[in-house]
């Protein structure tokens, strides 16, 4: 798409408020903006005739996301962890430069760290995922600096 930018990417949760909590106290995003959308115009666009839902925009290094809680229709009751491989968003990811206290600040804060996902890959990049509140997987990553992005490293030096 020329002549584009992007907006946001659109998360649904099961309840605002603990997401809420959850993305700005422990992921540190910045709340934006908040709206209620129960238009039929809205609704029309989100092919869900009646909708009602709240979306709050957040954003956090120059990324912009939206949390959306529907109240017409309900969301689907089951929250399950979701798995890499289904259709659709996969994971959100971090880097931060020590994997060990990172995961021993999220651990404290509640967070679930599924510790049987930490790695260290061929690259030397060592990585771990952790769990929203809904059981969305959010990986970390650590990097030697926050300068690069983890493929952007030069070879040998990743997770060093």
């Amino acid at each position: 798409m020329r002549n584009a930018c992007l907006l946001h990417y659109s998360h649904c949760v099961s309840n605002l408020e603990r997401s809420r909590r959850f993305y700005v106290e422990v992921l540190c995003f910045e709340v934006v903006a908040e709206f209620e959308f129960d238009d039929p115009a809205t609704a029309k666009v989100m092919d869900l005739p009646g909708c009602r839902f709240t979306g709050v925009f957040m954003k956090r290094d120059g990324m912009r996301i939206e949390l959306i809680a529907f109240r017409e229709p309900p969301p689907e009751a089951t929250s399950r962890p979701r798995r890499s491989n289904e259709i659709g968003h996969s994971h959100l990811s971090f880097y931060v430069t020590d994997l060990e206290a990172t995961l021993r600040e999220l651990r404290a804060q509640g967070v679930r760290v599924e510790d049987h996902t930490r790695t260290l890959l061929p690259s030397g990049i060592e990585c771990c995922v952790v769990r929203d509140p809904d059981g969305f997987p959010i990986e970390i990553v650590q990097m030697p600096t926050l300068d690069l992005l983890p493929y952007e490293a030069p070879a040998g030096t990743a997770g060093a």
